[in-house]
This record gives C-alpha cells, structure tokens and sequence, in this order.
C-alpha cells in the first residue's frame, strides 16, 4: 500500500484536486493567483458548520490530529453574529497593517475600519465596549493562525462530540462508520490517491472515508459534510459549493486505485455523501448519486436556469489556461474573439 502524506503534507503536493477545480470554475483569479503564483490570499472566516465539520471530521478519523490542527480557546465562548463579522474584520486589519517589526502602528483606526466593515447600527462606542467581552478571543487568533492552527472553544468541541456520537449511534450512518479492519472489511480514512488522469491532467485526492469489502467485492468512497441545511443539502451545498466535482474525481481516483491494486473483480462505487448537522438537531442523511448523476457531473448539466460546467469542460478550460498562461479570459470568449452573446 502506498505510504500516507500528513495532511501538510499531501497539501504540498503540486496537483490539482476537486477543490482547485471548484476555485478555477469559479474565478480564475484567485485559482491563478493561489495554485499558480503561490499567493495566499487574506483568510476567509470559517463558517460556524465548516469548523465543527472539521472538528467532527478529526474525530472521526484522525482522532491524534486534533492537537496539530486546533487551538482550545480560553474564551467561554466565540463571538456570533455582527461582532464575530467586527472580530474578523479587526484580524485581516491588524495582519495587513503590521509593520516590519510585527507592530499595528494605528490600532485605532483598524478599529474603526471594522466597525465600518461589521455594519453595526449601534455607535462605534458601545460596540468597543461589547467587544471587551471577546478581546481574548481576538488576540487568540492573532497568535494562532499563522501557526495553521483553527481557535475552537469548549462549546464547538462539546458540540462535535456531541455530533460524532450521533453519527456513530444513528441506524443509518453507524453501519458505515463503525465499521472497523477485519478480513472482511479494509476501512481506509482520509486516504490519499495521487498522480491519477482525467483527460490528460494529473490530479490528487484526499478521501475521508474509503471501504473495501473483500468479500462482495466492492470499492466504496464516503465523503463526510457538515452543513446547517442537512435536507437541502442539494441546492445549499451541493451545487453551491459544486461538490459534483468532488463526487466525479472521487470515483475516478477510486478506478485508479482499483488498477494499481490489481483488484480487477471489484465494482467501484459511486461517492456518497454523509452529511450531518452542524448543531446536531436534524437526523444525519446519506446521499448517493446515479449514473445520471454522475454523467451530469462529467458533462455539466443545467438546474432551474443556473448552468453547472463539467469536470470535462473545467479541464479542457484550465489547460487552455495553463498552456497559454491565460488567465483574464475564458477559453470560449478567447475562441470567439471576445463577442459574446448576450444570453450566454
């Protein structure tokens, strides 16, 4: 079996994955400007869902990792809403306002920045004041996050747990996630596939949960999601985050591991989705995708008017890119000399 990266690692690696593809289909700027020019952009706040996804995810299956990944916040809690929007808004201030020396030469005016910024309807005194009450968190962040560390408090913790064990109680998903090694079942977590091909580009992938069962003969991949909109998870997380990208490259680097490891008999699965609630009220669901779903996913396919380019149309774009190092316009309008039609 092929040795496992940490997660820094794989990260590391030079190839592309579902994610960079998502960021290319998305704005080919910020794909240029982070996988070309090696240019982190200003953090993005995590969403409340997307940290306890990644607490959750921790526990589940890299239970070890939890220390190299999180910082426990002395905080009682973190700050919600508009002040966790002003926190925020204080960090990316701070960070670019620093001088050589690592100092903020006007801290104030970083203050009133943030305040403008986390649109507060209350005076710039009384939020200064309430913001007193989350100073602590604030400088946490300051100090952690260059380390690659994520601020969590007492309460994301308890509510993951909280999460992971209805996960692993739930008639559902505790069938798949309690499965354990034996000489039936060989249950592989967050399990890396590197250097496969899909129409010529190379391309990487992390898989949070891949189970092969030797004696039905199977390959099948799990993906686990944490959201606030468990029954919506099509329209609010599926295609808004474009995860049919994750769903098609996921198939096809389980194809390729099923060729390396020589397992010609076995039936590759498709991806399913695990998703669970981020505060842990609604039922955990598994969503599963058909051929037509996965046609769709290579292809591109078209929802309520919205059209969704496909993984083939995504790399055949990002080659023309990378070969003609184009990155301010579409191949398409490239090819048809800048006129497009007004519908699209």
């Amino acid at each position: 079996m092929t040795q496992q990266k940490t997660e820094k690692e794989y990260r590391q690696v030079q190839l592309d994955s579902s994610s960079s593809l998502k960021e290319f289909s998305i704005d080919k700027r910020k794909y240029k400007k982070k996988y070309i020019d090696g240019i982190k952009e200003e953090e993005e706040e995590d969403s409340k869902a997307s940290v306890i996804g990644r607490i959750v995810e921790t526990m589940l299956f890299e239970p070890n990792e939890f220390d190299n990944r999180f910082y426990m916040s002395s905080a009682i809690s973190a700050p919600t809403g508009l002040m966790l929007d002003f926190v925020e808004a204080l960090y990316k201030c701070t960070v670019n306002s620093r001088n050589e020396e690592g100092k903020v030469e006007n801290f104030e005016e970083c203050l009133r920045t943030a305040y403008k910024e986390s649109k507060f309807k209350i005076s710039f005194e009384k939020v200064i004041e309430r913001f007193t009450e989350h100073e602590i968190y604030y400088r946490e962040i300051l100090e952690v996050r260059s380390k690659e560390l994520t601020v969590v408090t007492l309460d994301d913790v308890k509510n993951a747990e909280k999460t992971v064990d209805e996960l692993k109680r739930n008639e559902f998903t505790g069938k798949i996630l309690n499965l354990i090694n034996s000489d039936r079942y060989e249950v592989l977590t967050q399990y890396q596939i590197e250097d496969y091909e899909i129409n010529g580009l190379k391309l990487k992938s992390m898989l949070d949960l891949l189970i092969i069962d030797h004696k039905e003969k199977t390959i099948s991949p799990f993906d686990l999601k944490c959201t606030w909109s468990v029954e919506g998870f099509y329209k609010d997380y599926y295609l808004y985050r474009r995860a049919y990208i994750q769903a098609y490259l996921y198939k096809e680097a389980c194809l390729e591991l099923k060729q390396r490891r020589k397992l010609d008999l076995y039936r590759v699965d498709n991806v399913k989705f695990i998703v669970c609630d981020s505060i842990n009220y609604y039922s955990p669901l598994i969503y599963s995708l058909d051929t037509d779903d996965m046609q769709d996913a290579y292809d591109g396919f078209e929802h309520k008017g919205e059209k969704y380019p496909g993984v083939k149309q995504i790399i055949k774009d990002l080659k023309w890119s990378k070969e003609n190092n184009r990155w301010n316009i579409s191949r398409k309008n490239y090819e048809n000399e800048g006129i497009v039609n007004i519908k699209g």
